[in-house]
């Protein structure tokens, strides 16, 4: 899975569907996991939070022979910080079971974010203020200097 030009403060999310092809009801359990560095490609960092992503349902029951989705959903907090970064993470799918071999599957979850969010920086104030400012400059000029010449009778 991918998520590109995801803007901090903004979320993203994505249904995977679940096929349980086996003869009884299986229950699944989805979890995030952070894979070794050697195993994460090229240019990607590890994802910073875990709790940055969330599934649902955190679990859920497939009966046999059939399918379900599950929702996960990716919200980035609103920090410049977070902008401009490539990351990998993992995403478990685990199946309950009373076997001795449990078998747990991984979605590769590729995420990339957008430029930062503006924080309000407001160009329209900042060049009223210097007009102003140059205006009440060339008043003030013009005031003290005809305030200053003699009258002429």
């Amino acid at each position: 899975m991918k998520i590109d030009d995801l803007s901090p403060g903004e979320a993203a999310g994505f249904e995977l569907t679940i096929r349980n092809k086996d003869e009884i009801t299986h229950n699944f359990t989805f979890t995030v996991f952070q894979p070794p560095e050697e195993q994460r490609w090229e240019g990607r960092a590890e994802f910073p939070d875990e709790n940055w992503i969330s599934f649902s349902p955190q679990e859920i029951e497939v009966p046999a022979h059939s399918e379900a989705n599950v929702t996960v959903a990716v919200a980035i907090p609103r920090e410049r910080k977070w902008a401009n970064q490539d990351w990998e993470t993992w995403l478990g799918v685990a199946s309950e079971s009373s076997d001795l071999l449990a078998v747990e599957l991984y979605v590769r979850l590729l995420v990339s974010t957008g430029a930062a969010m503006s924080e309000g920086f407001n160009v329209a104030l900042l060049a009223g203020i210097v007009v102003g400012t140059i205006l009440l400059g060339f008043g003030g000029y013009y005031y003290f200097r005809r305030k200053a010449k003699p009258r002429q009778a």
